[in-house]
């Protein structure tokens, strides 16, 4: 049954710690340095933080720790992803996917890329992983505090840099399989036949392939290993875990299982695929205020932890929550 148990136990190292952590660390003041003034943060029933500062730069210090505090194992493993160095955590079966990773990695203009996303960027995403590391700090100082899944692996989580932030432009090569399948089907039958057996919308494009592309080797060499590579993921398996009391314990492995055969009985399963638009409006009428409500097509699956962090964040400027 041991077998069993581990097995469970890597399934679950996400679930146990989202779980766990939401109850973490309830009430009381916390000196943090970096703070310009006191910042409070209430946590409601749902586990949502309501944060209130007197300064933007507090505002998005503490949104940053808070999210660490209640995802730290998810941060981590963002922050690996992101700077290619699961490799570190995973052993050598994870070099490819950080070959990948650094290969697609962003090396343009920084502080430019941060303004983009809005005209202070820089200070607030600044001010944002600067309360991340804050807590990471607070963490490695009483490591009783780490989540379980750092005991089971044998790791610490490390800091994180404005590069984990923006690393999410990888998500804008979702599409780079369907460029490169249009450019094979050219090489191989001609752009106007492509244009007739493929619908574009709402107008068609120039297939014209450029000249210095290889068509042989577009059509015969695995371009997108690397790429599916570091977008493969993530999975666990007992090996890595490293911790021996945890392996001779049947206590350890029986109470995380049945957490997990709690999860799977109580909430709606969903394939990890299954994901598509979902736009929806509430009417007025049925809502509370009167005013309508418009859900727009997040194109995201049901996961745990969730990618979202919900928070609500109020400072100078600032009143928003999501």
């Amino acid at each position: 049954m041991i077998v069993g148990f581990r097995r469970a136990i890597i399934a679950s190292l996400f679930l146990f710690q989202i779980i766990s952590s939401v109850f973490a660390q309830q009430g009381g003041p916390i000196v943090i340095e970096g703070l310009d003034q006191p910042v409070e943060i209430l946590k409601d029933h749902w586990g949502i933080s309501h944060i209130y500062a007197q300064t933007e730069h507090d505002l998005f210090f503490a949104q940053g720790y808070s999210a660490a505090r209640d995802r730290l194992f998810q941060f981590e493993i963002w922050r690996a992803q992101a700077t290619g160095t699961m490799a570190e955590i995973l052993g050598p079966r994870a070099v490819e996917r950080d070959h990948g990773t650094r290969l697609f990695k962003f090396r343009g203009a920084m502080a430019e890329e941060m303004n983009h996303y809005h005209p202070r960027g820089v200070d607030i995403i600044g001010a944002f992983v600067h309360g991340v590391n804050a807590y990471i700090d607070e963490v490695l100082q009483n490591p009783q505090n780490l989540p379980l899944p750092f005991k089971l692996l044998g790791i610490e989580p490390r800091h994180w840099s404005e590069e984990v932030v923006v690393s999410r432009h990888q998500g804008l090569l979702g599409n780079i399989g369907l460029e490169l399948s249009t450019g094979r089907a050219v090489c191989t039958i001609g752009a106007e036949k492509v244009k007739e057996l493929r619908y574009f919308h709402p107008h068609e494009p120039d297939l014209s392939l450029d000249p210095f592309i290889d068509c042989e080797s577009l059509v015969e060499n695995d371009i997108l290993g690397l790429y599916n590579a570091y977008r493969r993921n993530i999975r666990f398996q007992p090996s890595d875990i490293v911790l021996a009391e945890a392996r001779n314990d049947d206590t350890t492995f029986e109470s995380i299982a049945a957490l997990l055969d709690f999860e799977e009985k109580n909430l709606q399963k969903h394939d990890l695929d299954d994901i598509g638009s979902n736009n929806w409006v509430v009417s007025g009428r049925l809502t509370q205020d009167g005013w309508p409500m418009l859900i727009n097509d997040p194109h995201r699956a049901q996961a745990v932890p969730s990618l979202r962090y919900w928070a609500h964040l109020v400072g100078p400027g600032w009143n928003v929550i999501g």
